[in-house]
């Protein structure tokens, strides 16, 4: 199964969502680079544009949005993306128009601008969710109402058309970020925070030109001005996560589907000085009962709190409410917006972040859904643009995915104002070799032995072994346990030697047996 990556760059050219299937993707055909642009309004074309299939990651810029414009993929809670008619969508902004419109990835790895118009503001930023043939959009700017609309897709003409009386306001005033998400009773739920209070706005049931809005009685429903909550559904109940850094918490309230409007059970999934940041990123497995939200940290800010702090969890919330929690990268890796995408046919979970905080590229790394085990470090890269790229913000679609289909997540470079795509192979099988930097060197002791030195390999799934060659044989395997795995400088060392030249070299394995190309360092020769 492939996962497509879209990521907005800056200078340089909870319902399930369908994805194309594994037969696709082993007669894939990887493509160059796409160099066109989409244009306002181009003509659907008359053939189901599958995405081609590609066995290894790969990215592909695209087309150019203002300069003027904020991250166009962002924010974290939001989804920009999602499936319909064999076909990826997307929410860009339109180079013709200005403003988001609603995209279509063709097989040469362009998009087709269809000409809809998501929002005119050009400076919003959509949350959406596709089912059944419509397309729920809610939308934000930092100044302007909070919106909501309806859109009706027509399969046979590859046409979205906003449903009659939309776009309407779901409260007045800005916000940071606002998500959204549709019960099993059919009504759609937003959630925003906005006057230093966490609020919730909910259609009148099936009736979704009709809105009311509340604050979240909860206790504790004071937050600063940089903190964002995000809103889930997952099996008879919506939930409503926020970051509160005032107080260190990051608190999540259930509410069950049916039940009246202000009725929420409040947790704490995570706490203490500096555990909590305005990233947070929410998906649920359908049916499951499952929820998995990904949250970066302020370690950072702490004093005292070295490289070594923890810089980013994921957690899981079952379905009797506990919370497991691990730390998925360390203050010294610099990962920021974390995105999840789940793996519901092998109960993996994928987790995509940019690094460093002020972007650069686009990693990612996955986990089983129980226990929750993910690599150290930024894991494998996945998106990488020209030099002087700065990408972040990257978006998922809801929902999951399984091996039969593929996924697309969008992000940002914000230098060249460019979006790139990439595309990335998701299988049950761990069939990736980890990735060991260049950079390893050997140096003779006083004692006459021979200390070479290297950087901690990188995986999307984990290192458990580093295999030491000495003149072409096997001399040490260190294992990579609880207590090393975040070491980031390895070192070994050879018992006294005789005289002669030596030369050392390391391969890194995973927990697959995928083995990383060797790494030789300069000879050395001992007196």
């Amino acid at each position: 199964m492939a996962v497509a990556v879209l990521v907005v760059g800056a200078g340089a050219a909870a319902a399930y969502v369908g994805l194309p299937s594994l037969r696709a993707l082993q007669e894939r055909r990887v493509y160059p680079a796409a160099t066109a642009t989409a244009t306002g309004g181009d003509p659907a074309p008359s053939v189901t544009p599958l995405v081609p299939e590609t066995a290894e990651p790969a990215s592909y810029p695209g087309q150019r949005y203002p300069a003027a414009l904020p991250a166009p993929s962002g924010d974290k809670p939001q989804s920009k993306l999602w499936r319909a008619s064999d076909t990826w969508w997307a929410v860009m902004v339109s180079v013709k128009k200005k403003v988001p419109t609603v995209h279509e990835l063709r097989t040469d790895h362009t998009w087709r601008d269809t000409g809809t118009v998501v929002d005119a503001r050009a400076d919003s930023t959509a949350d959406v969710l596709f089912e059944k043939n419509a397309l729920y959009v809610v939308s934000r700017t930092e100044t302007g109402a909070i919106t909501y609309a309806r859109f009706t897709y027509t399969p046979g003409k590859r046409t979205y058309a906003r449903a009659e009386g939309f776009p309407v306001t779901v409260a007045t005033g800005g916000t940071e970020s606002a998500s959204l998400a549709k019960d099993s009773t059919g009504t759609i739920w937003a959630t925003y925070t906005q006057g230093a209070r966490v609020w919730f706005a909910r259609s009148d049931g099936t009736d979704d030109t009709t809105w009311s809005k509340a604050l979240l009685r909860v206790p504790d429903n004071t937050v600063g001005a940089d903190d964002v909550s995000a809103i889930v559904a997952f099996k008879g109940k919506v939930g409503i996560a926020w970051s509160d850094q005032g107080n260190w918490v990051f608190r999540f309230a259930v509410h069950t589907d049916g039940a009246a409007p202000g009725t929420w059970k409040v947790e704490t999934p995570l706490s203490g000085n500096g555990m909590v940041d305005d990233h947070i990123n929410l998906k649920a497995v359908a049916g499951d009962g499952r929820v998995f939200a990904a949250v970066k940290t302020s370690q950072d800010l702490v004093a005292g709190a070295g490289d070594d702090a923890p810089g980013m969890y994921v957690l899981r919330r079952d379905p009797d409410g506990t919370w497991e929690k691990t730390v998925v990268g360390l203050v010294g890796d610099r990962l920021t917006r974390p995105q999840l995408l789940l793996d519901r046919e092998s109960s993996r979970v994928y987790l995509f972040e940019a690094a460093p905080t002020t972007g650069g590229s686009i990693y990612y790394k996955s986990s089983p859904f129980a226990p929750l085990s993910f690599a150290t470090g930024r894991g494998a890269p996945l998106i990488t643009g020209p030099a002087g790229a700065a990408i972040n913000d990257v978006s998922t679609a809801k929902g999951s995915t399984t091996s039969a289909v593929d996924a697309v997540v969008i992000a940002v470079d914000t230098t060249g104002h460019r979006y790139f795509h990439g595309e990335l192979p998701v299988t049950a099988d761990d069939t990736r070799p980890p990735i060991l930097p260049s950079q390893i060197t050997s140096a003779a002791t006083p004692a006459g032995a021979i200390r070479t030195t290297w950087k901690a390999a990188t995986d999307d799934r984990g290192i458990v072994a580093y295999d030491v060659y000495m003149n072409g044989v096997v001399v040490e395997t260190i294992d990579v346990t609880t207590a090393n795995r975040q070491t980031v400088d390895w070192t070994w060392t050879t018992p006294t030697l005789t005289p002669g030249t030596y030369q050392l070299a390391v391969e890194a394995r995973d927990e697959a047996g995928n083995v990383s190309p060797r790494r030789t360092a300069p000879q050395v020769v001992i007196q």
